[in-house]
């Protein structure tokens, strides 16, 4: 019985190390498993103790600023201090033929309705004698001066409700006399601006035209930039009260 014992044990000796071995496995195992459940428990406990973010999808409106409507007030006044203009503004249409209206005196400045109005985002046209005559002598216009303009001057009209606005030159030429140039820079702009007319370049003798004409016009052309302070409603808007006896 002794052999057969001793083949037997021979044969259960690897079942009996591969139990222990099954043994240590599942020990580790547990252990392991334990290891795994308290760190992770430990995770989770620290994740409580930190502060909770919160995202917020909600979209934030848009703020729309409203734009002001531009005053409805007359033209009342133009100012270029450069050149020492102030000088009230008349309201010209078209006459009968569809042509600009033209008007008489040396000192006012006319603003022609068919045109943008200041402030409104449009190309406002203003005209100004060159030169005149009162009582037989000659004096020089309103816009005498409009050559002198350069790029950065500042032309500032005034309405009657006091509004104000600001306009920066950026250009100033002479168009020929009966160039059609002229009509395009009277033509509305995608812009706010203001377009001043004068005569301009020499004025030669002429026949049968006993005083001449003058062979160009000078156009000044400057761009919105600011609203301007509210000016004061007084009787400088009423016109200059001195008489004008002949064109010129």
């Amino acid at each position: 019985m002794r052999p057969l014992r001793s083949i037997l044990s021979a044969i259960g000796a690897p079942f009996r190390w591969r139990q222990r071995r099954l043994l240590l496995a599942a020990v580790l195992l547990v252990i392991s498993l334990g290891l795994l459940t308290a760190g992770l428990s430990g995770l989770l406990l620290g994740k409580e103790n930190q502060p909770v973010v919160v995202v917020d999808f909600i979209e934030t409106p848009t703020i729309t600023v409203a734009t002001p409507t531009p005053s409805s007030a007359a033209v009342a006044r133009l100012i270029i201090e450069k050149i020492g203009v102030d000088a009230p503004v008349i309201t010209l249409g078209l006459d009968e033929n569809g042509s600009p209206q033209t008007f008489d005196g040396p000192y006012d400045v006319a603003w022609y309705d068919f045109t943008g109005k200041p402030g409104w985002g449009s190309n406002a046209v203003f005209a100004g004698h060159f030169d005149w005559t009162v009582n037989a002598q000659p004096v020089t216009g309103v816009f005498y001066s409009l050559r002198d303009l350069t790029i950065d001057d500042i032309i500032e009209v005034r309405l009657k409700d006091g509004t104000g606005y600001n306009y920066r030159v950026i250009g100033n030429l002479a168009v020929p006399d009966g160039d059609r140039q002229l009509l395009e820079l009277m033509r509305a702009t995608p812009s706010d601006m203001v377009t001043l007319i004068t005569c301009g370049a020499l004025w030669p003798p002429a026949t049968p035209e006993p005083y001449g004409f003058y062979q160009a016009r000078q156009v000044v052309r400057a761009e919105l930039i600011r609203e301007a302070l509210a000016a004061p409603t007084d009787n400088a808007y009423l016109g200059d009260p001195r008489q004008e006896d002949s064109t010129g």
